[in-house]
């Protein structure tokens, strides 16, 4: 009997994504049935791209086992499901196909059972387009609403009611001003307000430690005088997800005094003082 292994990838971690997976596993379980396979193993990434191997647990232990010639035949329900990244996609099926395992890519309408690369190829540069234009049409929305005014999601000193809408958390608000005025007005360093902090127990936005680099965000945010900056950096490359920062005359800024924590005066000063220490080192 084929042994028969199976893969399936959902791109976010959400409770309709996640019983998308379900189904997958469940249509694989029905294949091998159907066509007298034994179904060994059906490797999974949950809550990850398809644009990049490197960070597909799941994928590369497929390929891995596979080269160890633990299966012979590998399903997926579509090329998409494989890699929206054709270099990452050829990679892949050339690794899998010189270990010997067939693999088939199982459609609703019809099935893709091929040796041809050349039309792999195309399905795979379609599903890398694909995942393009919606990277696009997302990169968009997110213009157009941070154009609007959207808030953070999680930011230190606020709670978040809306898209478009923060309101100060005054037990937060109150360790935002004392950092502000230990760092320019007491002389201490990011670092040491980190210690200071973490010693008493005070915890970040997400319920971690304190470190100097999350210090340094916060003097740094203009946020804190009630300006609220948004499309600071914009994404280069879909693939890589890499981003480059814009500069500042693209930037979309929108005056909320109602976030206003710290003065113009202490911002101004800890940024000088901020600046002056980055430039001596």
């Amino acid at each position: 009997m084929l042994r028969l292994a199976a893969y399936c990838r959902v791109s976010t971690d959400k409770k309709e994504q996640k019983l998308s997976l379900e189904n997958q596993q469940s249509y694989y379980s029905e294949y091998a049935r159907e066509n007298n396979f034994q179904l060994v193993r059906i490797y999974s990434d949950e809550g990850i791209s398809g644009k990049q191997m490197k960070n597909r647990t799941g994928f590369l232990k497929m390929i891995e086992e596979g080269e160890r010639g633990e299966f012979d035949i590998l399903a997926v329900k579509d090329v998409s499901r494989f890699a929206r990244n054709t270099c990452d996609f050829l990679t892949g099926i050339r690794r899998l196909k010189a270990a010997g395992i067939d693999v088939r890519f199982l459609g609703t309408n019809s099935s893709l059972f091929t040796d041809s690369e050349f039309i792999l190829t195309i399905y795979a540069a379609l599903a890398q387009q694909e995942s393009e234009n919606l990277s696009k049409r997302v990169i968009f929305g997110k213009t157009e609403t941070a154009r609007k005014g959207r808030v953070p999601n999680r930011i230190y000193g606020y709670d978040k009611v809306n898209n478009f809408t923060l309101i100060v958390n005054q037990n937060e608000g109150y360790n935002v001003r004392k950092a502000f005025l230990l760092y320019a007005e007491h002389g201490l360093s990011l670092t040491a307000i980190a210690k200071k902090f973490n010693a008493e127990k005070v915890q970040t936005k997400l319920g971690g430690s304190w470190s100097a680099k999350t210090v340094g965000r916060m003097i740094r945010n203009p946020i804190y005088i009630g300006k609220l900056v948004n499309h600071k950096t914009v994404t280069e490359d879909f693939i890589s997800g890499s981003r480059k920062e814009l500069p500042e005359n693209e930037r979309f800024v929108h005056l909320r005094p109602e976030l206003r924590i710290v003065s113009d005066e202490i911002f101004e000063l800890a940024n000088t003082i901020l600046r002056d220490t980055n430039r001596g080192r």
